[in-house]
């Protein structure tokens, strides 16, 4: 696509969110004729423009109780005591699990679907937080879950709920924000480290993340002298509430919501192929190219210029980003940044094997090209 082409994509854009949604069609029609191209890139963004509201975090919401939930006792056991913040999903609560006397984290889900939808889902939700809490008990690297519920609201709305281990301390985007220079590959390498584990247990399990972000690694405050502790946060069952409502049915499935910041290609163009561990495994690659560089991997503009870097044939390597790495160490994060899903390493293990080794300066273990491939 020339850069006037690009330009006209996003005046079209622009225009085209004021257009009621069963009038587009005919609006992209009328704007982008003669231009297959340009009409074709619109439709894409305007496919994920509601999804980037979504997903991304959008801070804390102003209001000190947004639900009406502080005071209220969770299925007689979780007394909530205050509202910390509000996220793509949902609004985060504090509270004391009554039984333990201990501090939990209980997040309840926005009410994306109708009642009767969420009456449906009920079964698959109940199964994905069985599926959480499986996958936390085999790694400390994924946040511990301890409980799923529905909670009817003042409104009448039965809201899903999680409970979750209450973590101190900072997710990475935070930290990135404070220390924003290059950070050495020692560094990169320790703290992504606890990440590419719980990935691989995922990934063991036939479960794919598919939202690896900074924003959804946490590093706690009491690591102490060993260095970083660190949690993988939001797994499926944060999602599949909204993942239902676009037909997307589970964490082991092909597609599923995803942060446009931080997307891998075959997020942003479904033609590419599906989603699975080597989505995965684009995402860490991602997270470390940014540690490694300094930089956002897809820049600092608005989500249509994220959504375009995404599909982009120069991928986001810390030599691409302007910064210099040992040679092993690029060419592990370009192939696990490529823009073909079959040509990347196919787990986390995988692919963290091979960055483990090229970081020593080592030959990689194993014979891990052999599944570049996938069937």
């Amino acid at each position: 696509m020339t850069p006037t082409q690009f330009a006209r994509v996003k005046a079209v854009f622009m225009a085209a969110q004021a257009v009621p949604e069963a009038e587009r069609g005919a609006f992209l029609d009328r704007e982008c004729a003669g231009d297959a191209e340009v009409r074709a890139e619109v439709a894409s963004l305007l496919g994920h423009v509601d999804d980037e509201a979504l997903f991304e975090p959008v801070g804390q919401a102003p209001a000190d109780d947004p639900l009406g939930l502080i005071g209220a006792v969770l299925d007689d056991r979780y007394a909530v005591q205050a509202f910390v913040a509000e996220g793509g999903f949902g609004h985060v609560y504090r509270a004391e699990h009554l039984r333990w006397r201990r501090p939990v984290a209980v997040k309840v889900f926005k009410p994306y679907l109708s009642a009767q939808d969420r009456a449906d889902l009920l079964e698959d939700f109940v199964r994905e937080g069985a599926l959480l809490a499986q996958l936390s008990r085999q790694t400390t690297a994924i946040v511990q879950s301890y409980d799923v519920g529905v909670w009817q609201s003042p409104a009448g709305d039965g809201l899903f709920f999680t409970v979750l281990e209450w973590l101190d301390g900072w997710n990475l985007a935070t930290l990135r924000k404070a220390a924003p220079a290059p950070w050495p590959l020692d560094r990169v390498r320790s703290t992504l480290a606890p990440v590419a584990q719980a990935l691989a247990v995922a990934h063991a399990n036939q479960v794919a993340h598919r939202d690896v972000k900074p924003d959804n690694i946490f590093v706690l405050s009491d690591a102490g002298a060993t260095g970083p502790h660190i949690k993988l946060l939001d797994f499926g069952v944060a999602k599949v509430a909204a993942d239902k409502a676009r037909g997307f049915l589970s964490t082991a499935g092909h597609a599923s919501a995803f942060s446009v910041g931080y997307a891998a290609p075959e997020q942003v163009q479904r033609s590419l192929g599906a989603t699975g561990p080597w989505t995965d495994v684009h995402g860490l690659a991602l997270v470390a190219s940014e540690l490694l560089s300094g930089k956002r991997p897809y820049g600092e503009g608005d989500v249509i210029e994220a959504m375009r870097a995404a599909k982009a044939a120069t991928r986001p390597t810390p030599t691409a980003l302007g910064v210099e790495v040992p040679a092993a160490v690029e060419r592990v994060l370009d192939r696990a940044l490529t823009l073909d899903p079959q040509a990347r390493f196919p787990d986390a293990a995988a692919f963290w094997a091979a960055f483990e080794a090229a970081a020593e300066g080592r030959p990689a273990p194993g014979r891990w090209w052999q599944f570049w491939k996938k069937g």
